[in-house]
């Protein structure tokens, strides 16, 4: 083999070494910007798949499937932890909302406890309105009674 065809297949090494470095490095940005719902070529909520990956990156998908075996186990592995995570999430949330349900329920019951002792004590003051209009008739009725009396006296004098 000559110097010339021994350089020329460094340089084909190289550059395929190289080219291998990109299509990775672009798959893994691809796969980055799709696991956290960033995607710039596959719409926004695209399933985080091979093929979405490849699309994403610009890459065609036999390439991903031949020679970049760490990005499926990638996207297998994010796949795996994403519906866990999501459950970690939801749950946390709904632990968040009982708290805030177990608050409301205890702020709902001093409530109806406040309305209750106002309820009882409106008809405490109402029987006592009541009782002080009866003993106020009763006043007007004997003033009425005197009035009469003092007026007939007159009369009759």
């Amino acid at each position: 083999m000559s110097e010339t065809a021994a350089a020329g297949n460094l340089a084909l090494a190289a550059h395929a070494r190289r080219s291998m470095r990109e299509t990775r490095h672009k798959l893994d940005l691809a796969v980055r910007r799709l696991a956290h719902g960033n995607p710039r070529v596959v719409p926004k909520g695209t399933r985080l798949s091979a093929a979405s990956v490849a699309k994403e990156a610009g890459v065609d998908r036999a390439t991903l499937y031949r020679f970049h075996e760490p990005v499926l186990a990638e996207i297998r592995r994010v796949n795996e932890t994403a519906p866990k995570e999501k459950l970690r999430a939801s749950r946390a949330q709904t632990r968040e909302a009982d708290a805030r349900l177990k608050e409301y329920r205890a702020l709902l019951e001093q409530a109806q406890s406040e309305v209750a002792a106002l309820a009882r004590n409106n008809y405490r003051l109402q029987a006592h309105v009541e009782e002080l209009e009866a003993s106020l008739r009763v006043r007007d009725d004997r003033i009425a009674v005197l009035q009469q009396q003092i007026n007939t006296r007159s009369k009759s004098r």
